[in-house]
């Protein structure tokens, strides 16, 4: 079940350089919010830019307040980021099918790349009640939301690309490092495409069942545009917003 809902912003700030973190207060969304699901957030009412922005839900709070973190790429994320403290947004969702968590007594890593890390620290929260997770975060300079994965995570790994902090280098080589001491019996992973193409070879060659949510452009959300149409392994398409944006790795054609 999906709405259309007025938030009202309690926080909106600056976290690192071009990351915010805003949270909402939602009293529909956030009672149907599942760990890998998003939103699609109305930036202004001026209607420029016409389309919503799509953005993962990082965490769902008991307190009827949901967050999501965004990178500041355009105008759109630009508004948004100077929206103010109870200012009111229009928001859709929740959207997509999220990460598959029925699992029990697993060992598994939990894979981030850049601003995908936000999304799979709900999924964090939920799988650590029942299994073992380690959590992979990549960055390229600036670290965040590391000390909130530590709470959930038997052990968290670091990666920058600078090597201003952790491993000097991609989250992927730091992970195969990992993996020739610690087996997984699955793997969770969100990020860049040549991220994720890199996790699903080494998930198949190490034989780990592995699911992933992809980041692609989306305009309207709902499956009618058919903008983030991705082909599969089968040679069927498949749409990120309705279908996704969670599939199994072995299931999405990566380009080469």
């Amino acid at each position: 079940m999906k709405f259309i809902e007025k938030c009202i912003v309690k926080q909106n700030k600056k976290i690192v350089e071009n990351i915010y973190m805003m949270e909402l207060e939602s009293s529909n969304i956030v009672t149907k919010s599942k760990p890998g699901q998003f939103i699609q957030i109305k930036v202004n009412a001026q209607n420029d830019p016409l389309l919503r922005r799509p953005i993962s839900i990082n965490e769902i709070k008991e307190d009827n307040r949901i967050v999501i973190y965004y990178k500041v790429v355009g105008k759109g994320t630009d508004i948004l980021s100077k929206i103010r403290e109870e200012d009111t947004i229009s928001l859709v969702g929740p959207l997509g099918n999220g990460f598959d968590t029925n699992i029990n007594n697993l060992n598994v890593a939990v894979i981030g790349g850049g601003i995908g890390i936000a999304p799979l620290y709900e999924l964090t929260k939920d799988i650590s009640k029942n299994n073992t997770v380690e959590a992979f975060l990549g960055f390229y300079n600036y670290t965040y939301l590391t000390d909130k994965f530590n709470k959930y995570s038997k052990e968290v790994y670091v990666s920058t690309v600078t090597g201003a902090e952790g491993y000097k280098g991609l989250v992927t080589d730091l992970f195969e490092k990992r993996l020739n001491k610690q087996k997984f019996d699955l793997i969770f992973a969100c990020g860049p495409k040549t991220m994720l193409k890199k996790i699903s070879d080494i998930a198949k060659k190490s034989n780990i069942k592995c699911q992933v949510s992809l980041e692609e452009r989306m305009a309207c959300g709902f499956g009618a545009c058919l903008g983030c149409s991705i082909e599969m392994t089968d040679g069927s398409i498949k749409k990120v917003c309705t279908d996704g944006p969670v599939f199994w790795s072995d299931e999405v054609k990566f380009d080469e």
